[in-house]
């Protein structure tokens, strides 16, 4: 149930920099009687400094020291933690969930500051929502570090080499600012925790970065992403650029160009993407979007929009000169071509922020609004070990200098004295003591997650780790042996728990054999699932029986005569068959149970099977009172049973039994008539008879 309906004149959707620095600036300006007309809302009750996340990764800086309570920031206007669900623009409502005890709670407002950024969608490269860790978040950040931790640690009990490198292999994908300062970091916090695992020696380490550009940091100038390029090269870091990575397993990664890498660790720093209730709000309300970025004029007002807002890095907002003239509030001309606009950077969102909130308590007041003119004072990145690259008022500076300014003024910008003064005491000790290797997890591995498959995409290959049980959601899985496809799955079927409830490796290789979108679940659910059931169990038990390999077939097969093997279905197959029609009741069912030695019939239209109908299904359907006897079968849903056509070997069916995991096959002719029902018992009383 709906908790009552809060009211506010002005609604900002977004705890990042361009929201919490539009909450400050309003309340300053509208002075006291904020709180009761502003209300900020943010899936996180914490604002996340960005810039010094690949820091917490490394173990530099302790990641509670880089979030900010927004309560804390935010003192002046109304703070509400929910997760946005919908937006209804015309009546000028939102919906957030609130949490489990809670539900939805409906927000009015007058004015709407949309300040949500984005997402991060990888669902582009197969594998790559599940297998790869981000750097999104403080606790992405965490749970990174205690994974590089929690590698290390492994590898240090591990006797195979060619496993320990697997584990010692640290890939990074993106070269932009974060893809740089993780690789440097992963890499400073390796050389610097080396000395306390003696069994590894340094060469067995790598950390590798991939780029799809020519040079690094295409945010600012070749000349300095060619500096760090070499820098970063002569470190140990080992650079493939003009490369994507096309597919990923537990244990590889696939390039464009074919070549594989070898890895249980991928860090992925790409994949941003458009927030989906933006596009949506867009999309019902006809607004304007470019490149998923909501088009706001350069006071920030949405065009074709009233009294809605944007900024940050979900806001397109023209990248003006400060003499230039703004355009008018309200102005819905389509952006010129060629337009260019502000880049999704903090410091950008920040100024964004505090100017946005200006420019509401003017149009609050009927006041003139000002236009954005922020046109960037430069860039920074860490690189590691002291060294870093600066572009500051079209000024280069490189290593230790442009470490120095990195660090400075990345301090000033960190929101709160309180933070400044632990960071710098955290940067202090880091001088003087090693990084801290205390392996803590920050959070729980997702349960389920949605993977995307083109046609010939991997999933695993055989000899690998299993993780993950899956269910097939749409499309068709191969899961092959050398000899060929074992099973063929499709929509709503499973495969996993063979590896899962065994020894954990895989014995096949996955293959989509068609566009497909699976659902995962982590190892650990799943044992947890299997093991809170016993008939739950005993489903997977006979599910796993299925995967039999070719040469275990081949085994089973042998041992029947060879008279036997060289029939045909249509020489062992029950011919003497009961059918029923959709439109004969549930009483002509039962009428036929007494009279013949058979548990279920199969359901035929036209000759054309349809799917069985068994007693324990009537049963189930009859005691719920879903159906009476003078219900016609069309009520029940038929058990659908594969069919073979009657010309079909005996071998051939002997396999498809094993592999379909049914006791029963329906045969069929040539024109898919019914003519049939094979079971093992025909097989069985051929392979004793005359």
């Amino acid at each position: 149930m709906s908790a009552e309906c809060l009211n506010y004149e002005v609604v900002i959707a977004g705890g990042g920099f361009a929201g919490v620095y539009c909450a400050q600036s309003l309340a300053k300006a509208l002075g006291s009687g904020a709180r009761e007309r502003v209300a900020i809302i943010a899936d996180h009750n914490y604002m996340v400094f960005q810039p010094m996340l690949a820091e917490v990764c490394g173990s530099s800086i302790s990641p509670r020291h880089v979030v900010n309570p927004i309560r804390g920031l935010c003192r002046g206007v109304s703070v509400l933690r929910g997760s946005i669900t919908s937006f209804d623009l015309p009546k000028r409502t939102l919906t957030l969930s609130a949490g489990n005890f809670t539900g939805e709670v409906d927000v009015q407002f007058g004015h709407l500051v949309l300040a949500m950024g984005g997402i991060v969608d990888l669902s582009r490269v197969p594998g790559m929502p599940e297998h790869a860790f981000l750097m999104k978040s403080v606790g992405d950040a965490m749970e990174l570090r205690g994974s590089l931790i929690d590698r290390i640690e492994e590898a240090n009990l591990q006797s195979d080499p060619t496993v320990m490198r697997r584990l010692l292999t640290f890939v990074v994908v993106g070269g932009g600012f974060s893809g740089v300062e993780t690789a440097g970091q992963i890499l400073d916090l390796i050389q610097d925790i080396n000395r306390f695992y003696p069994r590894i020696a340094k060469p067995e380490f790598r950390v590798i970065l991939i780029h799809s550009g020519s040079h690094l940091l295409p945010e600012i100038s070749e000349q300095l992403g060619r500096y760090c390029e070499e820098n970063m090269r002569q470190r140990g870091i080992e650079m493939i650029l003009n490369a994507r990575v096309t597919a990923m397993t537990a244990s590889k990664v696939t390039l464009d160009d074919g070549q594989v890498i070898e890895t249980h660790t991928v860090i992925s720093t790409v994949g941003n993407a458009p927030h989906p209730l933006l596009l949506d709000l867009c999309r019902k309300n006809e607004l304007q979007c470019v490149k998923g970025r909501i088009l706001a004029d350069a006071t920030m007002c949405v065009k074709g929009a009233e009294r809605l807002w944007a900024a940050g890095d979900c806001a397109a907002v023209p990248l003006r000169d400060p003499k230039a003239r703004h355009e008018k509030l309200g102005d819905t001309a389509p952006a010129a071509e060629g337009t260019k606009f502000c880049p999704p950077t903090a410091q950008f969102a920040y100024r964004q922020g505090l100017l946005l909130g200006k420019n509401i308590a003017a149009a609050l007041r009927g006041g003139e609004l000002k236009p954005f003119t922020f046109t960037g004072l430069g860039e920074l990145a860490s690189i590691g070990h002291r060294s870093a690259v600066a572009d500051i008022f079209g000024f280069k500076f490189s290593g230790f200098i442009a470490w120095f300014m990195w660090r400075t003024i990345y301090l000033l910008k960190l929101p709160g004295l309180e933070r400044k003064l632990r960071v710098m005491i955290d940067w202090t000790l880091d001088l003087f003591f090693p990084r801290d290797i205390t392996l803590l997890r920050s959070r729980p591995t997702e349960l389920l997650q949605e993977v995307h498959l083109e046609k010939g995409d991997r999933i695993f290959h055989s000899g690998e780790p299993a993780l993950s049980f899956y269910i097939v959601k749409k499309g068709r899985v191969d899961l092959m042996d050398e000899h060929g496809i074992v099973k063929s799955l499709s929509d709503g079927e499973h495969f996993g728990e063979r590896a899962l409830m065994q020894d954990k490796i895989w014995r096949f290789n996955a293959v989509a054999s068609e566009p497909t979108t699976l659902v995962s679940i982590d190892a650990k659910s799943f044992e947890a699932i299997n093991s809170a059931s016993s008939s739950i169990h005993k489903l997977f038990e006979h599910s796993a029986s299925q995967y039999i390999t070719r040469q275990r077939v081949e085994a089973l097969i042998a041992t029947m005569p060879e008279r036997i093997r060289s029939l045909r279905v249509q020489d062992v197959m029950s011919k003497n068959l009961v059918t029923f029609r959709p439109e004969q009741t549930i009483a002509d069912v039962l009428n036929s149970v007494t009279k013949h030695p058979y548990n279920s019939f199969p359901i035929v239209d036209a000759e054309k099977p349809l799917g069985v109908i068994n007693e324990t299904q009537i049963y189930d359907a009859l005691r719920e009172n879903l159906v009476t006897t003078e219900s016609p079968l069309s009520k029940l849903q038929p058990v659908t049973l594969p069919t073979v056509p009657q010309t079909m070997s005996v071998p051939e069916a002997v396999e498809r039994i094993l592999r379909s995991g049914r006791n029963k096959l329906l045969v069929v002719d040539e024109t898919g008539n019914l003519r049939g029902v094979l079971t093992p018992v025909d097989l069985l009383a051929s392979r004793d008879g005359n």
